[in-house]
């Protein structure tokens, strides 16, 4: 089973990430990564994505936890929206579309807004530390999922931010290289 390793021991969070022919999305290598990072996220109590690089494989492919992807959905919620809105079938379709993790292979941002601000952010391959990292408020993805399928998926907010910071990670480059200000975990609630 692999492991989360720390940016300090792995050499793949600054490396370009390769590829994943089309034809090996499927096949047992890349399904059984899957597995195992899906398994090891699901482990993290904070951690909302995870990318094959911070398990020392130097592949372009990141997961989002559900978890995180509920959380988007929570916060376009109306701030109190109705009991007949929360039992809505358009509610539980939600919560259980939005429950799963979401697979991003051979991703590519293929549009993002101009708009920049500042987001709190940290890394699972850097703990104890923060930072401001300035990132774009929208953003378009384009990649393969675990059956090899194309899609694309536009997103703002949170999920937007999260698209940026695991793309960075596929490209050699690490939260830390961008933040406007880095703090340690202590000085978090100052």
């Amino acid at each position: 089973m692999r492991t989360i390793l720390p940016a300090s021991k792995n050499s793949a969070l600054r490396k370009k990430a390769q590829e994943i022919p089309p034809s090996e999305i499927t096949g047992k290598r890349t399904q059984r990564l899957i597995k195992e990072m899906k398994t090891l996220l699901a482990k993290e109590e904070h951690g909302v994505a995870l990318a094959a690089p911070q398990v020392g494989e130097s592949l372009r492919l990141f997961i989002i936890s559900g978890r995180a992807l509920l959380r988007q959905a929570q916060d376009k919620l109306p701030a109190h929206p109705s009991r007949e809105y929360l039992q809505s079938e358009q509610s539980t379709d939600l919560s259980r579309a939005q429950s799963r993790d979401q697979v991003y292979i051979n991703p590519e941002l293929i549009k993002m807004s101009r708009g920049r601000r500042e987001k709190h952010e940290g890394c699972l391959s850097v703990r104890g530390k923060w930072g401001m990292v300035p990132r774009a408020e929208k953003a378009t993805i384009r990649a393969y999922n675990e059956r090899g399928s194309r899609f694309t998926r536009g997103a703002s907010g949170f999920l937007a931010h999260i698209f940026q910071h695991e793309m960075d990670h596929l490209e050699g480059i690490l939260y830390t290289d961008k933040a406007m200000h880095l703090y340690d975990e202590s000085e978090k609630g100052k």
